[in-house]
């Protein structure tokens, strides 16, 4: 039997990693890239262009090339004693390295940054798509009974966004959540990681990869289930009268 106690226990703590970092970066990344995809439609230049120059570099820049570049390489850019002090000595990492047990917090900090600007590149370009399907009437209507542009964002265009990219942005969550294994590659316990540990230690690799492909599978369809039914949730469908 490959899934001896130690092994399910590794599996277990990597995999509770796995939906922690899927859970915190789908939520910054989806709250970040509404703001980005609101300063896109701007028209005011000093908003969309730094918006659409976030977009167009965190969106073609590999995720694994940021996820390299935030954890291992952008350290580098300082001294040491203030390397030190910004990174792997201080009350954030601390209290970090107590929560997960990790000896360098820093490289799970730094995966998740690099995830979550990737994936708010796509989600700012998909909400910006989702607003132009709002119709210019109702704009035109709400402005005429009154309502400043505020309200008109945060009750028509914002809603009315979020629900016509839900299904694009569910599949970018998702493929966010599967990203999270890229952060094995810096020294990040997720779920592969130990997967790669248990495998490092027994040599049975088909085990553990069909067992990590079903694993993620589930993850998969367990977040399409859970986003799907937040969006009924959030914008149900109006009834049609009888």
């Amino acid at each position: 039997m490959f899934l001896q106690p130690a092994v399910v226990a590794l599996l277990g703590k990597g995999l509770a990693l796995t939906i922690a970092l899927t859970v915190i970066t789908s939520v910054l990344a989806t709250c970040l890239g509404v703001l980005v995809g609101l300063g896109r439609l701007q028209g005011r230049r000093w908003l969309s262009v730094p918006a659409a120059v976030f977009v167009e570099t965190f969106r073609n820049i590999p995720a694994l090339v940021l996820v390299v570049f935030f954890a291992f390489a952008l350290p580098n850019a300082f001294a040491p004693p203030l390397r030190r002090a910004l990174f792997f000595d201080n009350p954030i990492t601390h209290a970090l390295a107590a929560l997960t047990g990790l000896l360098a917090p820093w490289y799970l900090l730094g995966g998740a940054l690099g995830l979550t600007l990737n994936t708010a590149a796509y989600i700012a370009e998909l909400f910006r798509a989702g607003v132009g399907t709002v119709a210019r009437e109702h704009v035109d209507a709400a402005r005429s009974m009154g309502a400043s542009w505020g309200v008109v964002y945060r009750k028509l265009l914002i809603p009315g966004g979020l629900h016509a990219a839900h299904p694009a942005i569910t599949s970018r969550l998702i493929h966010n959540m599967k990203n999270t294994a890229l952060l094995s590659f810096v020294s990040v316990p997720d779920f592969y990681g130990a997967v790669l540990t248990a495998i490092s230690r027994s040599f049975q690799a088909i085990e553990f990869l069909l067992l990590a492909a079903a694993v993620y599978l589930v993850l998969s369809l367990g977040m399409s289930a859970g986003l799907q039914a937040a969006a009924r949730k959030l914008f149900p469908t109006p009834r049609r009268p009888a």
